[in-house]
C-alpha cells in the first residue's frame, strides 16, 4: 500500500511539472510567434510554410489520414539582402517544382495509387 502511494505521488509530481512546462511553452510561443512570421503556399497538394524572418521553407505533406501535416524537408532561402540573378530564381523555382512532384509521386506510391506494374 505504501509503495502505491509513493508511485502515485511521483506520477502526480511528474504530471504537474510537465503541464507547467507545456503551459510555459505555449505562452512563450504565443508571444514570440506572431502570425506575420509565416506565409503559407501550396503546390500540387504540398504545403510550404515560409518563415519570413529566417528565410527557411518547411515542406509539409498530409499524412495518410490527411488529418495531420508532417515535415518532409526544409529549404533555406538566400538572405533578404541577397540579390538573385534570373538564372538563380529559375533554378530555385525548378527545384521546388521538382521536389513537389517527387513528394507527390512518393505519396502516391506509398498509398498504392501509382500506376500498376506492367505484366
Amino acid at each position: 500500500m505504501k509503495n502505491n502511494i509513493i508511485i502515485a505521488a511521483i506520477v502526480a509530481v511528474a504530471l504537474i511539472i510537465s503541464s507547467f512546462f507545456i503551459k510555459t511553452g505555449m505562452e512563450v510561443s504565443k508571444n514570440t510567434t506572431p502570425q506575420e512570421v509565416y506565409s503559407l503556399y501550396g503546390y500540387e497538394g504540398v504545403l510550404y510554410r515560409l518563415n519570413n524572418v529566417s528565410g527557411r521553407i518547411d515542406v509539409l505533406m498530409p499524412s495518410n489520414e490527411a488529418a495531420l501535416l508532417f515535415p518532409v524537408g526544409q529549404i533555406q532561402l538566400p538572405g533578404a539582402k541577397d540579390q538573385l540573378t534570373d538564372e538563380q530564381k529559375k533554378s530555385f523555382s525548378q527545384n521546388i517544382k521538382t521536389l513537389s512532384q517527387y513528394i507527390q509521386g512518393e505519396r502516391a506510391r506509398s498509398l498504392s495509387q501509382g500506376k500498376p506494374a506492367a505484366k
